[in-house]
């Protein structure tokens, strides 16, 4: 999997939720880290965003793999950092 595709996918998948859920539209990058930059973007969110980005990729990410938190639980990861995450579950077929 491509990670510059994952990205387009993701970043799309954010925008989609912030701009439904009412939030003014934020600048997203490789460095936006959604639990803290994106208003309102919260543990139920990131559920929400996991599912609709697996639907976008074709792809299934295991519901044990919140790619917006490390592998520790202890540090909440960047867009770039989560689609790494994303590549390697699919990569080496953790789905």
């Amino acid at each position: 999997m491509n990670q510059e595709d994952v990205k387009a996918k993701l970043i799309e998948v954010l925008q989609e939720i912030q701009s439904d859920s009412g939030y003014a539209e934020a600048p997203i990058s490789g460095i936006t880290c959604p639990m803290t930059d994106l208003e309102g973007f919260d543990s139920l969110l990131c559920i929400e965003a996991i599912g609709m980005l697996a639907d976008k990729l074709d792809v299934e990410i295991p519901n044990s793999n919140n790619i917006f938190l490390s592998k520790d639980c202890k540090q909440w990861l960047t867009i770039d950092e989560s689609i790494a995450v994303v590549c390697e579950i699919v990569n080496t077929g953790e789905t």
